[in-house]
C-alpha cells in the first residue's frame, strides 16, 4: 500500500473548496489532505454577500461546505486567525502558521484570494468606511443600516451596484460615486449604462459621476461625509469601497517564489517551484488576474486534474476562458461578454427599445460573434455565448440573428 503524500492547502474560498471537490473525485485516496483557512467558518460563496445584504437568504445558504463535508472526506480542516500561514520554507518543504504550528508538505497550493482595494485617503481609517468582501463587512454593513440613515459607494463596477442595491433594500438612502460618466464601463456600453442608472435611480439610488473621492470626514471616529473632487460633500454614516481588489501574493512573495501583481503560474497552475501550485484570485497568468468566479473554478478544476494525474504525467491546461458577466440584483437582467465594444472595422447589430428598457448589441467580426451586450431581454445569452465561445460562422443567421434563437430558427 502506497504511503499519501501530504498535501496543504492554504485557503479556504471558493477555489480551494473547487479544488478539493474535483481532486477527491479524480485521487480520493492518495493524498493526506489539510486546509488551512483564517477566517473562523468553512469557506463561503462570496457571490452570495449581494443577496446575503439584501436579506434574500440567510447566512447558512452561503457556505459551500459544512465542516461535516471535511470529516466525512478525512480532510483536517484547521480554521482561524491561529491558522494563518506566516512563512514557507521551500527547501524543507515546511510552513508555519500564527498559532506556532509547523507542517511538512509535499504539495502545497496556494488559494490566498484577493482583498479589497481601499486607496489612502485622509479619514480612510474612520469607523464606518468598509469594503464589501466577508461575512464580516456584511454583518457590519447591515449593522450601520439599523442604525444609520445615509451610505455612500464607491465604485460602480459589479459590486459596487450590488452593494448600492442591497444597501437601498435595507432603507438607507444610498448614493454611489464612479469615477467614469457609465456604470460598469468594463462591462457597458453608454446605452446599457443609460438603462441600468435609470432602472436604479427609480429605486432610489442616487448616482454622482464622474466624481473622485478626495477625503473621508468624521466626528468621534466615526465618519460622517464623503468629499469629492468638486468640493462637493456626501453626509454618509456608511462608505463601501468597492474600487477593486489586489491578489493576496506578501506570503509567496517572501518563500521567493516569482510575483509580479499576482503569484505567476504556469498553464498547469504550478508556480516558479514545481512543488507549489496556485488558484484563484492570487494569481497572475500571463497577465492576466482574476476577480470573477468562472475562471476560478477553472483553474481549481485544472489544478486537481494536473495533480492528479501528476504520476502518469498526463495533465491538462488552463485557458483562460471568455466569461459572460451579470449583474446580482434582483429585478435587473444584465449579460455582458466578450468585446462589446468592438473595432472600427467589425459589423454591429444592435436594437433598442426604450419604452421596454430592452437593448441587444452583437459585435461581428469575420462572420463570427465577438461581443454580446443584452439588457432587459437576456433569455438568448446562453445561445449567444455558445456561439462566440464555438466561433461559428453565423453568415446564414442574417439580420434575424438579433432577434434570437426561437426567431432565428423560424426564419
Amino acid at each position: 500500500m502506497s504511503v499519501r503524500q501530504k498535501l496543504i492547502v492554504v485557503g479556504n474560498g471558493m477555489a480551494s473548496v473547487r479544488f478539493l471537490e474535483t481532486l477527491l473525485d479524480l485521487a480520493p485516496n492518495r493524498f493526506d489532505i489539510t486546509v488551512l483557512g483564517d477566517e473562523p467558518s468553512p469557506g463561503y460563496n462570496r457571490i452570495m454577500l449581494s443577496p446575503l445584504l439584501a436579506g434574500e437568504i440567510s447566512i447558512s445558504e452561503t457556505v459551500l461546505k459544512p465542516r461535516q463535508w471535511y470529516r466525512d472526506h478525512k480532510v483536517t480542516l484547521s480554521l482561524g486567525s491561529g491558522s494563518r500561514v506566516t512563512a514557507i520554507d521551500r527547501s524543507g518543504k515546511l510552513l508555519a502558521t500564527a498559532n506556532g504550528q509547523v507542517l511538512s508538505y509535499d504539495h502545497l497550493v496556494l488559494a490566498l484570494g484577493s482583498r479589497a482595494n481601499i486607496p489612502d485617503l485622509p479619514g480612510s481609517a474612520l469607523n464606518g468606511v468598509m469594503a464589501f468582501r466577508s461575512h464580516d463587512d456584511v454583518n457590519a454593513m447591515l449593522q450601520a443600516a439599523k442604525q444609520h440613515k445615509n451610505a455612500v459607494v464607491i465604485g460602480g463596477g459589479l459590486l459596487g451596484l450590488e452593494a448600492a442595491s442591497a444597501l437601498s433594500q435595507q432603507g438607507m438612502s444610498v448614493t454611489l460615486v464612479h469615477n467614469r460618466q457609465v456604470l460598469m464601463n468594463r462591462q457597458l456600453d453608454s446605452v446599457a449604462g443609460g438603462l441600468l442608472q435609470q432602472e436604479l435611480e427609480q429605486r432610489g439610488i442616487t448616482f454622482i459621476k464622474p466624481a473622485r473621492t478626495v477625503e473621508l470626514k468624521g466626528c468621534e471616529g466615526q465618519v460622517k461625509q464623503v468629499v469629492l473632487d468638486s468640493g462637493q460633500s456626501v453626509p454618509a454614516e456608511l462608505v463601501v469601497f468597492a474600487t477593486g481588489v489586489q491578489p493576496n501574493k506578501e506570503l509567496a512573495a517572501r518563500a521567493g517564489l516569482s510575483c509580479q501583481r499576482g503569484i505567476l503560474v504556469d498553464q498547469h497552475l504550478q508556480t516558479s517551484d514545481a512543488s507549489i501550485t496556485a488558484i484563484g484570485e492570487c494569481v497572475q497568468f500571463g497577465e492576466q488576474t482574476f476577480g470573477i468566479v468562472e475562471p476560478v473554478y477553472e483553474q481549481a478544476r485544472v489544478a486537481a486534474h494536473c495533480l492528479a494525474a501528476k504520476q502518469a504525467g498526463k495533465k491538462v491546461a488552463f485557458v483562460s476562458p471568455t466569461t459572460p458577466v451579470r449583474l446580482k440584483v434582483t429585478g435587473v437582467q444584465l449579460f455582458s461578454s466578450g468585446d462589446f465594444e468592438g473595432r472600427p472595422d467589425d459589423r454591429i447589430l444592435s436594437l433598442h427599445d426604450p419604452h421596454a428598457s430592452v437593448y441587444r448589441r452583437l459585435v461581428i467580426r469575420e462572420q463570427r460573434i465577438v461581443g454580446i451586450l443584452l439588457y432587459g431581454d437576456t433569455l438568448d445569452g446562453n445561445w449567444y455565448q455558445s456561439l462566440l465561445e464555438q466561433q461559428e460562422d453565423i453568415s446564414a443567421l442574417g439580420q434575424n440573428l438579433l432577434f434570437g434563437r426561437q426567431l432565428t430558427a423560424a426564419a
